[in-house]
């Protein structure tokens, strides 16, 4: 009943953005610019302009929804996460996705998405309580953890019997579903994509929010007019339930 449940609202909210998309007031196709290999947010993994057979993701996903109120249409254009802005400020691209609101330059839309960094374990494991309880553990994390999540995670890993980070964030969760780890440091979201993909069951693990709240992002546009019709429709698809059944679509089990 969940699964048919999930399944309706996922086809009436879809329905209703197409049915926004085919608004008779239309404006100019833009370009926005998405930063390469993050499924589920992002699945190209090649820079340039999208192709044939793009698979798009949650980003895309959730820009086409909230330009669609205002007739606002887009083409995706991958880079690198460090030339999203330069994009913009070269005239490359209107709109730089999933950024953090750095360049005055720019005119920052609200939260877009987020990223929540989690500790996880198998279910059956004692439960850490605090960063400095990871210690005990064998850990693996994404390349850069222990810069991006503190000095109390560097001491925790550097105190680890065994720690490894990886870039590839398929091999780090595969690692540590064949068991080879205790413990799997990532973002919740992609946690939930790649364990669908592996053929991981919910039930097996918990998760453990020891770094804070969550990280947000924004989009950064070259035009404060679009950056509010952005604003606008996000708003809308947010209140309307839009937002969390794009969102989920990519992770659910």
């Amino acid at each position: 009943m969940r699964r048919l449940t999930f399944l309706s609202a996922l086809t009436v909210s879809l329905a209703a953005v197409l049915a926004l998309s085919m608004s008779p007031v239309r404006a100019a196709e833009m370009t926005v610019a998405f930063a390469i290999a993050k499924p589920p947010f992002v699945h190209a993994t090649q820079t340039g302009p999208a192709q044939a057979g793009d698979k798009g993701g949650i980003e895309l996903d959730i820009m086409k929804a909230a330009l669609a109120p205002r007739g606002h249409s887009f083409q995706a254009l991958y880079s690198t996460y460090d030339q999203l802005t330069g994009l913009v400020l070269q005239g490359r691209a209107a709109a730089a996705a999933t950024v953090r609101p750095e360049n005055p330059a720019l005119f920052y839309s609200n939260e877009f998405v987020s990223f929540h960094n989690v500790a996880v374990t198998r279910a059956d494991a004692p439960a850490p309580a605090a960063i400095a309880d990871l210690a005990g553990l064998s850990m693996v994390a994404w390349e850069g953890a222990t810069k991006d999540l503190g000095p109390a995670f560097a001491e925790a890993a550097a105190k680890s019997s065994k720690y490894a980070e990886m870039g590839d964030q398929k091999a780090q969760v595969q690692a540590f579903l064949d068991g080879q780890f205790q413990a799997l440091i990532i973002d919740g979201t992609i946690f939930r994509y790649w364990k669908k993909v592996l053929g991981g069951k919910a039930a097996d693990f918990k998760f453990h929010a020891l770094f804070g709240g969550h990280t947000p992002f924004v989009v950064g546009f070259a035009d404060e007019t679009i950056r509010n019709d952005f604003n606008s429709g996000l708003k809308e698809i947010r209140q309307n339930g839009v937002y969390d059944v794009l969102f989920n679509s990519h992770i659910a089990d």
